[in-house]
């Protein structure tokens, strides 16, 4: 008979986590401490070298540790190269005679399959159990080779969880996927606190409390639309004159392109530019200050930022794109229009800046955000 020690009952999950910033890291760690708070014993390991400079687009790829501190009671071991074979192996085996029941790894990204599917096949133990937890089975944007690189990593994997409905036919169509896959949805930004006082909000923002905004939230790249949001933006003020557009987030590209159309539009007095990365605790400012969030997405999969707003529980106005008008149940807690038509994004634009209906949407989230609880996620993770 076995002895009872060597009886898998670790849970590791590989990702980014502490202190990398970002939606992927800070619900990695927000995953850990529910996992520990249903009783078992859970530790992340992840990046000491994530991208290689040459490659990430923005300012910086750590969160400033004077404004986060370490999440409490969470262990995380920065063990993994992303570009070093060598560390591969060595953290394969690492991973081999840890003896975990079970191995969630975090992907979104193809750069990403080398290094994990790497790992993955020195640390095959035939008691542990792979899973992928796929944020993005394709990315955004695509470049050559991504589909090899992914399917490296896919083929290594016993089971997946995708956010995304999509993810499900993209896995058993374009990379020929037969082991099981399970599909639940991003769960709550449940870390950045209470919403606040509108007006405690403003004060905090400089902003003038006579005035009513609306939110563009999150790292700022083309499929996001934020230029389409911009020219529905200055059809919807000019019968709105009393709203502003807050645009807050990191441009990955050239700000000189939503710029120049913000000249040509005349609005440099209307859109309020917040370019950086926000930290966690103030995250709560931009959300409690603005009616509703805007997201006018070209392509999509899901959006953590629709997450951070039925948190908040401020109303949401998407486009129909990925599994964006699943998570946005229309008429509820928003709207849902058809994406590029900017006509149909300035109607309800117009629609959600009546007071009435926030104040029903607020309600709808109320009671909708039910679904997206951590426990959910964990539950299906469970399955596989």
């Amino acid at each position: 008979m076995s002895s009872p020690t060597n009886t898998p009952e670790k849970i590791i999950i590989i990702s980014p986590a502490f202190p990398y910033r970002g939606g992927i890291a800070a619900t990695t760690d927000r995953l850990a401490k529910e996992y520990s708070q249903r009783g078992e014993t859970v530790e992340i390991w992840t990046y000491k070298m994530l991208y290689p400079k040459i490659i990430f687009p923005g300012k910086s790829q750590y969160l400033d540790l004077e404004k986060h501190n370490a999440p409490e009671g969470i262990t995380i071991h920065r063990k993994i190269s992303s570009v070093n074979p060598f560390n591969w192996i060595k953290v394969g085996r690492q991973l081999k005679k840890a003896n975990a029941k079970k191995v969630i790894i975090r992907y979104w990204l193809p750069f990403l399959g080398p290094c994990l599917g790497s790992i993955i096949r020195f640390a095959k133990n035939g008691k542990t159990i792979f899973v992928g937890l796929i944020d993005n089975v394709s990315p955004h944007e695509s470049r050559f080779g991504d589909k090899m690189l992914s399917k490296y990593f896919y083929k290594k994997l016993d089971g997946f969880l995708v956010m995304s409905k999509k993810g499900i036919h993209e896995l058993q169509a374009k990379f020929k996927i037969q082991n099981k896959i399970t599909y639940s949805p991003h769960p709550l930004f449940d870390i950045y606190g209470d919403p606040m006082d509108k007006a405690k909000a403003y004060e905090k923002l400089n902003l003038d409390p006579n005035l009513n905004y609306i939110l563009s939230f999150g790292l700022i790249r083309k499929y996001k639309g934020v230029d389409l949001l911009i020219r529905a933006f200055h059809d919807f003020s000019e019968q709105h004159p009393n709203h502003r557009l807050l645009i807050v987030g990191e441009c990955y590209g050239d700000w000189a392109t939503y710029q120049s159309l913000i000249d040509e539009l005349d609005l440099n007095d209307k859109v309020i530019r917040f370019d950086s990365f926000i930290p966690d605790a103030e995250v709560k400012y931009y959300f409690s200050a603005a009616d509703f969030l805007a997201l006018t997405y070209r392509t999509a999969t899901q959006s953590g930022v629709t997450q951070i707003a039925y948190s908040m529980e401020l109303p949401i106005l998407v486009t129909n794109v990925g599994d964006l008008a699943t998570m946005v149940t229309d008429g509820k807690v928003g709207r849902v229009v058809e994406a590029g038509n900017n006509q149909a994004i300035v109607d309800a634009m117009k629609e959600m800046s009546v007071s009435a209906q926030i104040a029903h949407y607020k309600a709808g989230i109320a009671e909708e955000k039910k679904r997206f609880e951590w426990s959910v996620l964990c539950d299906n993770l469970d399955q596989l």
